[in-house]
């Protein structure tokens, strides 16, 4: 009886760690269907484990974490994901990357309160997902 408390318990707390958001967003824009699309679209796919998206006036920025064994195929799915938003919002530029780093400082920037330095830091971002090392 004990042993079987136990593990109905542990099953409890490893339940109760996984109530992660999917799917993070800020938005600066009064366009909200076409946020609505982009978090409907990234919930969808299996590969994702979590995505923050940014949207600004004409800007969509996606920064996404894969799921472990879909790691192996980042630049084909961002390269997807780039296409399936840029042929879905054509008006907008698009931004896509699934670099755990990309995540993280999109993460950050996402908790500050400053619009203009988040847009400064936004514009940063950009230029370090472009670059390739």
């Amino acid at each position: 009886m004990r042993k079987a408390f136990m593990a109905l318990s542990l099953l409890f707390i490893l339940a109760g760690c996984n109530d992660r958001e999917k799917v993070a967003t800020y938005s600066m824009t009064d366009n909200v269907q076409n946020q609505q699309e982009v978090e409907k679209l990234l919930k969808e796919d299996d590969a994702i484990e979590q995505a923050n998206l940014l949207v600004f006036e004409d800007e969509l920025f996606v920064a996404m974490q894969l799921k472990p064994f879909k790691k192996w195929n980042r630049e084909k799915i961002e390269k997807d994901w780039k296409k399936k938003l840029e042929d879905k919002f054509s008006d907008s530029k698009v931004n896509v990357s699934a670099d755990f780093k990309m995540f993280w400082e999109s993460t950050k920037l996402m908790e500050e309160n400053n619009q203009k330095k988040m847009l400064k830091e936004l514009h940063e971002l950009k230029k370090l997902a472009k670059e390739e090392t």
